[in-house]
């Protein structure tokens, strides 16, 4: 009993501070500034792909009542689906006549026509869709320089994280009006840097959504070449693909069992683990698969205290508070340098119990993987992918000269 008061406790403590944060976005708390005045010349709209536009690529052949009908004998909701891209297509539409307004050029991309070399002409990158448009959009920013800054096209639909707050959407003139008073703040994401060592680290990547048959799936865009002949080609590789929120380890197929070998920092001996892949996150990926991996239920809850009380019937209230402050906690600044990983299942057994240094979770400002897995992947962001395989080696850290340049406006 007195350990669940303890519990209680703290967690109404630590919701109490949480409660006089001086200013919190998203669930991560930024101290809003001032910034000089902003008026963008050239501005790339990255567009959202929406399920029904992509559904559309898929079936060219087919009317509209055919693709319909075809949706909607696969289980789909057609109707919704349409809704949802017309009300993406307005917002995206809306920025673009604002913006002639304005008589500020821009270009508009979507996941199909996207390329390099109008990221390298804007002033501003402006993603309008959800958190995975914002993502598409954030792996081809390549330095620290590049500003940032997305609008949700549909809020009623989509949480956006990464996004500007509901009411921009419904007022987006005024984003513009903001950046010309100087009325925003600007948050250095930190993002994942990836070194390769090994033999097969040249081998072509590819983007998961081409597993999925995505359209605009095939699509890698890189500045590297690769040669016919491997041996040329040096034992070293650093990705040119910067990883936002996650960099993930593991086998292709996620029955199979990955075993990994894992150095924290300088650490100068590897632990060997077993599980269902490793899950390296930033501060801006905490809010993200890190938390979906690490978050408590309240039957999980539940079932540990009744452990510690069997004669107590805990209220669904000291539940939840115990519940939404513990996940809440898994978050921390997206400026930070320090990254956290989370070894999903974790196997342990009798003959392979924990290593000393290695929990399931945990904190580091580097981390050196050597595969042990026969068809893994090495993924960013949930997107691009390269081959990870037997001996191959990854090391994972940041460095301030990778940062995202992340326009904020206040809420």
């Amino acid at each position: 009993m007195m350990v669940f008061n303890h519990l209680l406790k703290t967690a109404k403590t630590l919701q109490c501070l949480q409660s006089h944060s001086i200013h919190a976005h998203k669930g991560l708390y930024i101290s809003f500034r001032n910034e000089s005045s902003f008026v963008p010349k050239k501005i790339l709209i990255v567009a959202k792909l929406s399920r029904y536009h992509f559904e559309r690529l898929r079936e060219p052949e087919l009317n509209e009542t055919q693709l319909k009908l075809k949706l909607i004998e696969r289980g789909s909701d057609y109707d919704t689906m349409l809704a949802n891209h017309f009300a993406t297509k307005a917002v995206t539409d809306q920025v673009i006549q604002i913006l002639q307004k304005m008589n500020v050029e821009c270009k508009v991309v979507d996941r199909t026509t996207i390329d390099q070399s109008y990221f390298t002409w804007a002033d501003l990158v402006l993603p309008v869709g959800g958190d995975g448009t914002f993502l598409l959009a954030s792996n081809l920013i390549f330095d620290n320089k590049k500003p940032i800054m997305g609008i949700n096209s549909n809020p009623e639909k989509s949480e956006g994280y990464l996004l500007l707050p509901m009411k921009y959407t419904r007022n987006i003139r005024e984003i513009f009006e903001m950046l010309r008073a100087g009325h925003y703040s600007i948050l250095m994401r930190r993002r994942i840097r990836t070194t390769l060592k090994g033999e097969e680290i040249w081998k072509v990547p590819f983007h998961m959504h081409e597993k999925g048959r995505v359209a605009g799936g095939q699509r890698i865009y890189v500045n590297e070449k690769f040669e016919d002949n491997p041996d040329e080609l040096p034992r070293e590789r650093r990705l040119p693909w910067l990883a936002l929120n996650e960099v993930f380890m593991g086998e292709t197929l996620s029955a199979r069992t990955s075993s990994l070998f894992i150095k924290l920092d300088e650490e100068q001996k590897y632990q060997k683990v077993k599980g269902s892949g490793l899950c390296v996150s930033t501060g801006t990926g905490s809010t993200s698969w890190y938390k979906s991996i690490n978050s408590l239920s309240q039957q999980t809850v539940r079932e540990i205290l009744n452990l510690i009380d069997t004669k107590r019937q805990f209220t669904n209230d000291e539940i939840e508070t115990i519940c939404s402050t513990f996940n809440s906690n898994l978050r921390f600044d997206a400026e930070d340098s320090t990254l956290c990983y989370s070894i999903r299942d974790m196997i342990v057994t009798d003959a392979m119990s924990f290593s000393k240094r290695i929990y399931p979770r945990g904190f580091c400002k580097k981390i050196t993987v050597r595969s042990q897995c026969f068809d893994a992947g090495l993924v960013l962001d949930g997107g691009i992918a390269v081959s990870f395989n037997f001996g191959t080696i990854a090391e994972i850290e940041t460095f301030p000269e990778d940062s995202l340049r992340t326009i904020i406006l206040p809420d």
